[in-house]
């Protein structure tokens, strides 16, 4: 039986909801609606009223469109605040003895590790096992069922204030609605706009928010690093806005229409007719360029900063993928990939989905979610495979699901 599920993205500038029903295979989209938000400041809670009203009618528009009624939805969140740090766990069988590494000797290993690596104030919203040491020397990425004395596990976690995802949540269930799970945008962009085979070589997720600047490191199909940089779309507004003496709302719309940022050192051209209240004047392309290249200079040292800093950026094979609103603007990949001396494309929707052609990379989360959910269900639904009371009845189960799964 198809399920339908909403995804609700929570950005520092916009809510982003999408409704869908079916699998992770084939998802039929139903509905999906973008607002400006109000009642944040850079992703926070600051007016619960404001917040809890934008929530409601973004819901409420998908509701409206679809004549499904929505009772609980996955959230992702992007903030600053967010907190990425690795922890390790140690447990020793015998000092003489070698023992098979049983699966409740890794839930352990990971229990502790999550214990060791939060803070009082925080909750964990994922965690990384990057691998499992035998002994002191053999490293493994799963040491089910294998010999050791010891066994150390290196973790890396991404965690966020519980005040901050309670008032996440207590703004959801104002608004009449149940909270399925909470997710890291980073994580939900990733799983709709980079491929598994990318992720297992190596690619870096680039999103240039309104605020700052996230990066995430995905290797071996993992979560390997994460860095955040102060910077975003606004900043590059506030440069236009500053620079040439503009009110914001004119400056914003320049930037989006109008800006070019050269790739090379050669400088764009021409002029621009700009109607300012009830007069019009006249601006050179160039000066509305030089009015941001210096914010533009110092947010690409910052990426080329985070690169020079993580220890996975040689390893990574398939670049870097840009996404969010200011990754569009004209010239700023090519400008990163210069630098960085990476390959960089710009994130477009997976073709997995029956998304692609009706739906704007800006869903990138909030499809994210979606993928997010199956895939948690499917990986439950394949644990409970292996269970049994012995092993013929495990058998059986397995393959029940193979049949159920493919036929």
């Amino acid at each position: 039986m198809k399920e339908v599920v909403c995804g609700l993205d929570i950005g520092s500038s916009k809510l982003s909801a999408v409704l869908a029903k079916g699998t992770r295979e084939r998802m039929e989209l139903l509905g999906a609606e973008t607002l400006s938000v109000r009642g944040l400041e850079k992703g926070a809670v600051e007016d619960l009223a404001s917040f809890v009203d934008c929530i409601g009618t973004i819901l409420e528009k998908v509701n409206a469109k679809t004549k499904t009624k929505i009772k609980s939805v996955l959230v992702s969140i992007n903030r600053e605040r967010i907190a990425a740090r690795s922890s390790f766990a140690a447990v020793a069988f015998s000092e003489r003895t070698n023992r098979h590494v049983t699966a409740s000797d890794i839930n352990y290993l990971r229990r502790q590790a999550r214990l060791l690596g939060l803070r009082i104030d925080e909750f964990i919203l994922h965690e990384f096992p990057q691998d499992y040491v035998l002994d002191d020397s053999h490293s493994t990425a799963s040491p089910l069922g294998l010999l050791a004395r010891k066994v150390q596990l290196n973790s890396y976690l991404l965690s966020a204030p519980y005040s901050f995802l309670g008032n996440i949540s207590s703004a959801i269930n104002q608004a009449g609605y149940g909270v399925l799970a909470t997710v890291f945008s980073g994580i939900a962009s990733g799983l709709s706009v980079i491929t598994e085979e990318e992720k297992k070589k190596g690619v870096i997720l680039l999103d240039i928010g309104a605020y700052f600047t996230t990066m995430l490191f995905f290797k071996d199909g993992i979560v390997r690093d994460y860095s955040i940089i102060r910077f975003g779309g606004n900043d590059i507004t506030s440069g236009i806005a500053s620079g040439l003496e503009l009110p914001w709302e004119l400056a914003e719309e320049m930037k989006k229409s109008s800006l070019v940022l050269s790739p090379t050192d050669s400088l764009p051209s021409g002029s621009l007719v700009l109607r300012r209240g009830g007069s019009y004047m006249t601006l050179e392309r160039i000066k509305l360029y030089e009015s941001v290249k210096q914010k533009v200079e110092q947010f690409l040292d910052c990426v080329n900063e985070a690169l020079t800093r993580s220890t996975w950026a040689s390893k990574i094979e398939c670049g870097i993928v840009g996404i969010g609103g200011t990754a569009r603007l004209e010239g700023i990949l090519e400008k990163i990939e210069l630098r960085t001396a990476q390959s960089v494309r710009l994130g477009n929707l997976k073709t997995l989905s029956l998304f692609r052609d009706s739906l704007d990379v800006q869903y990138a989360a909030a499809v994210g979610l979606l993928y997010y959910w199956f895939e948690s269900k499917r990986s439950a639904h394949l644990k409970n495979c292996f269970i049994g009371r012995n092993y013929l009845e495990r058998s059986v189960n397995f393959i029940q699901h193979l049949f159920q799964e493919y036929f």
